[in-house]
């Protein structure tokens, strides 16, 4: 992921030189890219935490299982 916030920092960089963006946009699309970062790095606990509980629910022997369903 972090090559794609690069790639988006340089291209943010080049319409800056070439004077496509003023300051007020930059500093919006920066605070854009800040926010994508910090969801990204939010996405990625919420789905270590959604595996980590997922590996602790117990489960059913076979034996139990068939002999529930009879």
């Amino acid at each position: 992921m972090s090559e794609y916030r690069t790639d988006d920092e340089e291209r943010l960089k080049r319409l800056r030189e070439r004077g496509v963006l003023n300051d007020e946009e930059t500093e919006w699309i920066q605070a854009m890219l800040l926010r994508l970062a910090e969801t990204e790095a939010q996405n990625k606990r919420l789905r270590e935490a959604l595996l980590k509980a997922n590996g602790r629910k117990p489960t059913m022997s076979t034996k139990l299982r068939d002999a529930l369903y009879e």
